[in-house]
């Protein structure tokens, strides 16, 4: 399955139904994403390991929570959704989802360069608000992908990238399960064809 990621793009704009009229960004229950890490940056579970909105363990990265707890959780443990899930029903009902959450980046806050190397996902995400250029810089190797608030992104997180946030920002992440449904879905949802 995952030669077949390989033939795409790596930015690809996608069209997918969002409610967005149930988001609702002040009911939202923030917590520190990466809690070991001192970054301006926040989360809210839209799915978790247990329907709540705890942040505990999905929050985290799952690679020193499982070190520190003797605990072997992957992306696909997180598949059940929160309070914070309504406005992505039609997309949750569809599409194989693991660990996603709404992800909050304050001014200064950043994801230093990093590659996501799950082999089991893919990320989909989901711009909310300050996404545009003058607000969030999303850097892919040596690139700048140009987003836009309310679109919905396939980008491929295998590659080098780096974000930082001049103002408040909001998006969300999904952890996509990687199989031949998902990949069909992915390909139909395509903005441009």
């Amino acid at each position: 399955m995952m030669h077949r990621l390989a033939l795409l793009e790596d930015f690809i704009e996608l069209d997918i139904p969002v409610n967005r009229n149930l988001i609702d960004l002040t009911t939202l229950n923030w917590h520190r994403y990466n809690p070991r890490k001192d970054i301006n940056r926040f989360g809210c579970s839209i799915t978790s390991l247990d329907g709540l909105d705890t942040g505990i363990p999905d929050l985290d990265s799952l690679l020193e929570y499982n070190k520190l707890n003797q605990t072997d959780y992957t992306e696909k443990d997180f598949k059940t959704p929160t309070v914070h899930a309504t406005p992505f029903k039609e997309f949750l009902d569809s599409f194989d989802v693991g660990r996603s959450h709404f992800l909050k980046l304050c001014p200064g806050g950043f994801f230093p360069w990093h590659r996501d190397s799950d082999p089991i996902t893919f990320r989909l995400i989901y711009t909310i608000e300050s996404c545009t250029f003058d607000s969030l810089v999303w850097l892919e190797e040596n690139t700048v992908i140009p987003l836009q608030n309310h679109h919905w992104y396939y980008i491929n997180t295998r590659k080098k990238h780096s974000l930082f946030s001049f103002g408040e920002s909001v998006f969300a992440v999904f952890n996509v399960i990687m199989n031949t449904k998902t990949f069909n879905l992915l390909h139909h949802h395509f903005k441009v064809k």
